[in-house]
C-alpha cells in the first residue's frame, strides 16, 4: 500500500508540473482540448486544461490519503478518491453554469442600451463602446476588450471577435453575428433585429428560471442520496473489523455494486433535471 501511495504521488507531481510549466502543445488531444474549453468557460483566467488535470490528481490523492488513514480499506480509498478526482470538474462546470446564467440575465439589458443608441444616432461602434460604462457590469469586461482591440485595430470585426472569445457564451455568438452582418452589409433592421434577439432572450431566461425552481429539489435529492451512504460507509470502516470485512473480496463485491448503482442513480436523476444548453456557434 505504500508503494501504490508513492506511485500515485509521483504520478499527480509529474502531472501538476507539466501543467503548470510545459509550453502549449501544437497538438492537443480531444480529451485536452475539452479540458482547456471547460476551463476557459468557467472564467477562470489561470486555469489551463493540464492544470485542471493537475486539481484533480491532486485532490483524489488527498482524499486516497485521508481515507486510508481513517480506514485502512484500500478499496474504500480508491474509490472514494477517485469520486474526489472530479471535484475540480465539476467545480469549474458548475462557475461555467453560473456564469452563463449571469450573462443570459445582463444580454437583454445590453440589448436595450444598444437599440437605444443606435435610434438616437450613434454609430454601431460606438455603440458597442458605450457598454463599457453603461453596460451590464457582468459584460463590460468583455466590452473593455472589445474597445481594446478595436481601438487598436481600427477593425470593428477584429473588435467582436475578440468579445466573442473572451464572453465564451451562446448568446454573445449571436448578438457578435447579427453585429458583424449589419456591420458589413449596412442593414436596416438591426434595430428590429436585436429587439426580437432580446425579446427571446428574455423569455428563454424566464421559462428556465421556472424549471430551475421546481427541479432544484431533484438536483439536492440527488447530492445527497449519492454521497450519504459513502459517508456513513467511512464513518462504519473506522472499525479495524468492518474495514478488514470490505477488504475481502465479498466486501470488493459490494463496494462495486455500490458504485455501479450510486452513478447510475446520480446521473438518472441529473439527466431528468437538466436543461438543454446552447452550443456555441462553430462549436
Amino acid at each position: 500500500m505504500r508503494l501504490l501511495m508513492t506511485v500515485v504521488g509521483a504520478l499527480g507531481l509529474l502531472v501538476l508540473f507539466d501543467g503548470i510549466t510545459a509550453p502549449e502543445r501544437r497538438r492537443k488531444s480531444r480529451l485536452l482540448h475539452w479540458f482547456d474549453r471547460l476551463a476557459h468557460d468557467s472564467g477562470m483566467r489561470s486555469m489551463t486544461g493540464m492544470r485542471l488535470i493537475g486539481a484533480s490528481v491532486v485532490s483524489g490523492l488527498a482524499v486516497f490519503i485521508l481515507v486510508a488513514a481513517l480506514t485502512s480499506s484500500l478499496i474504500e480509498s480508491v474509490v472514494i478518491s477517485a469520486a474526489s478526482a472530479s471535484l475540480p470538474m465539476a467545480t469549474a462546470r458548475a462557475r461555467s453554469k453560473r456564469r452563463l446564467r449571469r450573462f443570459r440575465e445582463a444580454w437583454p439589458d445590453a440589448i436595450a442600451i444598444l437599440i437605444s443608441g443606435i435610434r438616437s444616432g450613434v454609430s454601431l461602434p460606438e455603440s458597442c463602446v458605450t457598454l463599457v460604462s453603461r453596460g451590464p457590469r457582468e459584460l463590460q469586461p468583455g466590452f473593455a476588450a472589445f474597445t481594446s482591440t478595436y481601438r487598436a485595430s481600427g477593425s470593428f470585426r477584429a473588435g467582436l471577435e475578440r468579445l466573442a472569445a473572451d464572453m465564451a457564451d451562446p448568446i454573445a455568438d449571436r448578438v457578435v453575428t447579427a453585429l458583424m452582418l449589419a456591420h458589413e452589409v449596412g442593414g436596416t433592421d438591426l434595430v428590429r433585429v436585436l429587439r426580437t434577439l432580446g425579446d427571446f432572450v428574455r423569455e428563454d431566461l424566464k421559462v428556465r428560471q421556472e424549471i430551475e425552481a421546481r427541479w432544484s429539489w431533484t438536483v439536492t435529492a440527488a447530492r445527497v442520496a449519492a454521497g450519504a451512504p459513502w459517508l456513513v460507509l467511512v464513518m462504519m470502516s473506522t472499525r479495524p473489523e468492518t474495514a478488514t470485512a470490505y477488504n475481502s473480496p465479498s466486501g470488493v463485491v459490494v463496494i462495486l455494486t455500490g458504485v455501479a448503482a450510486t452513478a447510475l442513480g446520480y446521473a438518472l436523476m441529473l439527466r431528468a433535471a437538466r436543461l438543454p444548453t446552447e452550443r456555441r456557434l462553430g462549436a
